[in-house]
């Protein structure tokens, strides 16, 4: 659904891709609302499943993580949506077989436990490697604890990922550093953007910065955090009417409180970012742990506003600092980069004319869907 995050903005487009040039039957848990998307598709088949676990305790989060590590030895969105794969293989086995099986997200990867002998080829696509995540917040934690869980679920998320790359015939990531970090031949589908409703506009000369995303992940959730309460104030030392907008889903409580802090306003579950993006100077990308790519840089970028962003937030985007964003990742350098930004009007123009060019040449969805339709009829044809 495009009208949910990033991973569900992916997954409607390559959909939309695939159906125009195969018969495709997309099996789902929940609902398909996106009628685009469900007009492109030969069938759709909508399956209850367990809904998502109450947001634990902190002592149930604990008790949690130590399960996790001493018993599961799987990553958290696996071990939680054990419930779901298995209602999900029960279908897929009732309806036969296919010439070719694509399976999006590492939490539904073992659905690959329904595979028959001699049936049609499996794909997986992957938008995130849990190891890699795992492996910036270790640079992060502050405890001894928190060293020690998060090496022990990187060592764990890195098994998974190897076990289930050797199950399926092939794995798609979103970045070159995805498929460097996971091997196994991964084949690089990014991210894209639609350039139709993301067009340049001219920039506003008010200080006035926007994050957008799904505010409720943790990458996001961290991200902004940080920058609110590290960044943002040093920013706000040089720029004293500096604001910024915090735009997304569901945000959690802990984003929600980020509207007491002096220039900062939420604004949960919008409509439509675009006018948010309109009306900003600046677009941020803090995003300090995952991998993948962002489609909140694409957005802004194709929408002709400057971004600012860490290195791992502008991750296999093949932006240049100082000509496409300016990246920077600690908070002095990086307040530095958005308050000129804001204050040169060439610079700002010279990186969203350079940034605007090169999300819409080499990112828009409709050359993205093309690339991962010949990707996938490969591996059908292989069969």
């Amino acid at each position: 659904d495009r009208n949910l995050g990033g991973g569900s903005i992916r997954e409607a487009y390559l959909l939309e891709a695939l159906g125009r040039a195969v018969d495709t039957h997309l099996l789902l848990a929940g609902r398909l609302d996106d009628q685009r998307t469900r007009a492109a598709l030969a069938a759709v088949t909508e399956v209850d499943t367990p809904g998502r676990p109450s947001p634990p305790t902190r002592a149930s989060r604990r008790l949690g993580d130590l399960r996790r590590v001493l018993v599961d030895r799987q990553p958290a969105a696996v071990v939680e949506n054990r419930g779901r794969v298995d209602v999900l293989a029960s279908r897929m086995r009732a309806l036969g077989d296919f010439d070719l099986v694509c399976v999006e997200h590492d939490r539904l990867a073992p659905i690959v436990t329904a595979r028959r002998a001699g049936s049609g080829r499996w794909a997986l696509g992957l938008q995130n490697l849990p190891s890699e995540r795992k492996r910036h917040e270790l640079t992060l934690a502050s405890t001894r604890r928190q060293r020690w869980l998060y090496r022990r679920e990187m060592a764990d998320a890195r098994r998974f990922e190897a076990a289930m790359a050797d199950a399926y015939d092939v794995v798609f990531v979103p970045s070159a550093e995805d498929a460097a970090a996971l091997g196994r031949g991964a084949v690089v589908i990014p991210n894209g953007v639609d350039t139709d409703r993301f067009r340049p506009t001219p920039l506003p000369a008010s200080p006035t910065l926007v994050f957008t995303g799904t505010l409720s992940w943790q990458p996001n959730v961290d991200g902004i955090t940080w920058f609110c309460r590290e960044v943002l104030p040093l920013v706000r030392a040089k720029v004293p009417d500096a604001r910024l907008d915090v735009v997304g889903r569901e945000p959690l409580r802990e984003v929600a409180a980020l509207a007491r802090l002096v220039g900062v306003a939420v604004h949960p579950d919008v409509p439509s970012v675009v006018p948010w993006l309109e009306n900003a100077r600046v677009a941020l990308v803090p995003v300090r742990i995952g991998s993948g790519t962002r489609l909140k840089a694409l957005e802004a970028m194709a929408a002709g506003r400057p971004v600012a962003g860490t290195t791992i937030g502008m991750e296999g985007l093949g932006v240049v600092d100082g000509v496409h964003a300016l990246v920077a990742d600690d908070p002095g350098s990086l307040a530095a980069a958005v308050t000129q930004l804001l204050l040169d009007d060439d610079l700002a123009a010279r990186v969203a004319r350079a940034g605007a060019d090169h999300a819409r040449a080499g990112f828009a969805w409709d050359v993205i869907g093309r690339r991962f339709v010949d990707a996938v009829l490969v591996q059908r044809q292989a069969r």
